[in-house]
């Protein structure tokens, strides 16, 4: 049985107690890690060895999501679970792509929850790893098949930026910005790519989940707006797709 380390950083002492309670529990989990203050949370996640973090969002010094956000940057691999007392942070914690969010007191039941698909993921991340580069090498060089009135299109996917529906037609943005219209439906267009790893985040929209770099909340708070890599669009995304994509994408990772 894999054995993993955890570190929990939370300003309130008697929260970080009772989590650590619950957390010994689990024969999986070898070492619990704790911090108070997030600076030395973060100097001690970088000469050592963690698996999970614990991340409590209001705290002094270092915002907890600021914390998570350095965490990701530096150190990808880790992954998170925010725990807090005030349920408005969801909209922006998601940003992060957590494991989940608990709220405070945690729940012996959502936090069982939430370690089932730490280690689910921690699988998937295994799996991933050992076949990501047979499965880079089959996209550099595998193409699609699509139509427009007088010819036949053969598209690379690992170039294909994102799929537009406009109006009956569909836009195939590619390198370098190049774009192909098809006479293809997007349904169409999705069954050929769903198994190549894209996402519908929109009836409009095709979109590539390795090539997502930033997904942030709208000027109005009420959905999503995704960044690809390299590619001059904003793609919205619902609050009800939201959890959906950030489920493919920690399973594509």
């Amino acid at each position: 049985m894999d054995k993993y380390n955890v570190l929990t950083v939370d300003d309130q002492v008697h929260c970080t107690d009772m989590l650590k309670n619950l957390l010994t529990q689990y024969p999986f989990i070898e070492n619990i890690y704790s911090y108070s203050d997030p600076r030395d949370a973060l100097a001690f996640i970088q000469t050592s060895a963690i698996d999970l973090v614990f991340l409590d969002i209001d705290m002094p010094h270092i915002n907890g999501l600021k914390l998570a956000e350095t965490i990701k940057q530096q150190f990808p691999d880790i992954l998170l679970i925010f725990v807090t007392g005030h349920s408005d942070y969801a909209l922006h914690g998601y940003e992060l792509y957590p494991i989940d969010f608990l709220l405070k007191p945690v729940s012996p039941l959502r936090l069982e929850k939430a370690l089932v698909q730490f280690r689910n993921q921690r699988s998937n991340r295994t799996v991933s790893q050992e076949l990501n580069f047979d499965r880079t090498q089959e996209q550099a060089t595998k193409k699609i098949t699509v139509r427009d009135k007088s010819s036949i299109h053969f598209i690379t996917i690992n170039e294909i930026n994102f799929v537009e529906k406009r109006g009956r037609k569909c836009i195939i943005s590619v390198k370098d910005n190049k774009e192909i219209e098809c006479s293809n439906t997007l349904n169409e267009l999705e069954k050929m790519l769903s198994k190549h790893h894209f996402f519908r985040p929109h009836q409009s929209f095709l979109i590539p989940l390795s090539k997502v770099a930033e997904i942030k909340p709208d000027e109005y708070m009420r959905s999503y707006l995704i960044e690809l890599e390299n590619v001059n669009a904003e793609i919205r995304v619902s609050k009800n797709k939201y959890s959906e994509l950030r489920n493919a994408i920690n399973s594509h990772l």
